[in-house]
């Protein structure tokens, strides 16, 4: 018995020994580890989004705010682990069950707060609320949303927010950026994602078994993103897109004197709202699937040919040259040979044109006379200069170079050496010749403004940037610049129906002939219309604004284009504003008056705008002159 007794003794000892060994372990050798494990089973750590700041307009009108937005979140650890409540959980959440596992195993850490669902409904949260208990660790957040409060308008301008890419997540610059959170990933949105973004909070909590939060132990509140305030005028910019609705094109209207964007529109567009609280794979499928290519900046990516709207250069690069002056004169008849015949688009000729109406009434056979003698790379030196060729710059992604052709480039990118009679083609706009819409404003407003280049920019409190002086005689730029207003105010001027009776609008119309493609998705008659181009500028003097515009298979620049910019125009000379009674008594008798540029003391409009056959040509009527 005695022996019995202490074998017995020796059992319990050792089983003691080693319950009190394991204990050592656990509360000594792996005591810290397992307390960082029970902590964070109690205590959580919730990321708090900045919310971003806010994008005005020039004008201080408010483009994009923040709204408020109820969140469902869950923790991955509290997340039931069977189909059956894993299913029910996605019936309760509108979700499906699969997508909710795809979300969880995204999650970095187990003990992550996972967004189930963003921006949803007030009733919505009241039936999850309803059923809290069901679910640990469920959550409903208030959060903030962005809000694009014009819908459609200046969306590729704005752009759109979604979730951190894994490549965006493992950059510097993104560090300390939840991986949940919004960031933008295009227009504005991404150009100054690290300015409107602000800077993450963080909410230390307790919680119970059920994940229910008990105490909070610690917030470290955001920072708020700062507000920017845009160069654009939001009264351009909605009627730039209504101009523009049912149709693909673009407009970009800049400051003359500083290369501030006042208005760029793309089209078809899209809605950045769709994007707020995450798109849905059906709405992006149809987005980057669409023919019409809604997604893309037709305004900086899209390339074409300028058409007769590049004769401005050609015309400066003659002045410049001596190739022709003020007083030369050719006769047109419809069409001229250099080893082939190249027509005109007036069949049967413009007569005698001086340098002047050669440029108002756009005439073909002038400018092949013009390239038949200069060299291309005479033009590509002008061109260049104004800009074309290279993109301009603007703090958007995707900006389109255009092509500018010279000897070199032909050398080099066809292996062929340049013929003369290509230089017919460019002349005129044509050939290897491919621009972008805000080239072609930057260039006008280089063309009015004396010869300065700047940078176009979309920050309104931002400093001009003078990117050069062209070197060229201001009394050539003077004239191209009154034979741009006789495009629209003289007889014969292929512009009329950009004439306005509010601001003194000169332009030069293009129509560039289209080989290829596709009139979104359609043929027109059979065969597919040119595209229409229009710049323009306003006042005649001390010019403020530069704008093109581009519509895509429009057909003549003329009667497509110019309208679009005159609305344009004068919707920034002119916005919307309680009526005066002055206004209130011009509507009633239909009188409106002519712009105050156009007049002077005791001389009638039609008397100031004088072609150069000294033809008080404002006194007639708008024309459609459907060959330009």
């Amino acid at each position: 018995m005695d022996k019995k007794i202490t074998a017995a003794f020796y059992i319990i000892i050792s089983v003691f020994s080693i319950f009190l060994l394991r204990l050592w372990y656990l509360q000594i050798i792996k005591g810290d580890e397992y307390k960082k494990i029970d902590e964070r089973n109690r205590i959580r750590v919730i990321d708090i989004p900045a919310p971003r700041g806010i994008v005005y307009d020039r004008n201080n009108n408010a483009l994009v705010k923040n709204v408020l937005s109820y969140d469902i979140s869950m923790v991955r650890e509290d997340m039931p682990e069977d189909t059956a409540t894993l299913a029910e959980l996605g019936g309760l959440i509108g979700l499906p069950m699969e997508h909710i596992i795809k979300l969880a195993k995204a999650s970095a850490s187990p003990y992550e707060s996972v967004k189930l669902r963003r921006n949803v409904s007030f009733e919505e949260v009241a039936r999850i609320e309803a059923r809290k208990t069901d679910f640990p660790g469920l959550l409903v957040e208030v959060t903030s949303a962005r809000g694009y409060l014009y819908g459609q308008t200046a969306s590729h301008l704005l752009g759109y927010l979604s979730n951190p890419t894994p490549k965006q997540l493992s950059l510097p610059e993104f560090s300390n950026v939840p991986r949940q959170a919004f960031i933008g990933q295009s227009g504005i949105e991404k150009s100054y994602d690290s300015i409107l973004r602000g800077v993450a909070g963080k909410k230390i909590v307790e919680v119970d078994a059920l994940g229910n939060i008990i105490k909070f132990v610690r917030i470290q509140k955001p920072l708020r993103g700062e507000d920017i305030r845009l160069s654009i005028d939001i009264n351009a910019q909605m009627e730039a897109e209504k101009s523009l609705e049912g149709q693909a094109g673009a407009v970009v209207a800049l400051k003359a004197d500083t290369g501030e964007v006042l208005a760029m529109a793309s089209a078809p567009s899209f809605d950045p709202n769709l994007f707020v609280a995450g798109i849905e794979r059906g709405a992006w499928s149809a987005l980057i699937n669409d023919p019409d290519k809604p997604l893309m900046n037709r305004a900086i990516q899209n390339q074409y040919p300028p058409g007769s709207t590049f004769k401005t250069i050609t015309l400066l690069s003659a002045l410049e040259t001596g190739m022709v002056s003020e007083g030369t004169s050719v006769f047109c008849g419809g069409s001229t040979y250099f080893g082939r015949t190249f027509r005109c688009w007036k069949a049967g000729g413009h007569g005698g044109v001086n340098t002047h109406r050669a440029l108002v009434e756009s005439c073909d056979v002038y400018f092949y006379d013009i390239g038949k003698r200069i060299n291309i790379d005479t033009i590509s030196k002008y061109a260049s200069a104004f800009g074309l060729g290279r993109p301009t710059g603007i703090e958007l992604d995707g900006e389109g170079a255009g092509n500018l052709p010279s000897t070199q480039w032909k050398l080099k990118a066809r292996k062929e050496k340049w013929y003369q009679g290509e230089t017919l083609s460019v002349a005129i706009g044509q050939g290897y010749l491919t621009v972008t819409p805000i080239q072609m404003a930057r260039l006008t407003a280089g063309l009015v403004n004396g010869g300065k280049i700047y940078k176009p920019h979309l920050l309104a409190d931002a400093p001009p940037e003078l990117e050069r002086t062209v070197d060229v005689d201001q009394g050539n730029l003077d004239f191209i610049k009154r034979a741009m207003l006789g495009v629209v105010y003289e007889g014969g001027g292929t512009g009329g129906r950009a004439r306005s009776n509010i601001v003194s609008i000169g332009g030069k119309t293009g129509t560039a002939q289209v080989i290829g493609g596709a009139i979104r998705g359609k043929l027109l008659s059979g065969k597919q219309q040119d595209h229409a181009w229009f710049i323009s500028y306003a006042p005649q003097h001390d010019s403020q604004i530069a704008a093109a515009v581009f519509v895509e298979h429009g057909g003549h620049g003329g009667s497509a284009a110019a309208p679009i910019a005159k609305r344009v125009i004068e919707a920034y000379f002119n916005p919307p504003k309680p009526e005066s009674e002055e206004e209130k008594q011009e509507a009633a008798t239909g009188e409106a008056q002519a712009p105050e540029e156009l007049k002077t003391e005791g001389q009638a409009p039609e008397e100031q705008i004088q072609g150069g056959q000294n033809q008080p040509a404002a006194a007639q009527e708008p024309q459609d002159v459907e060959g330009d």
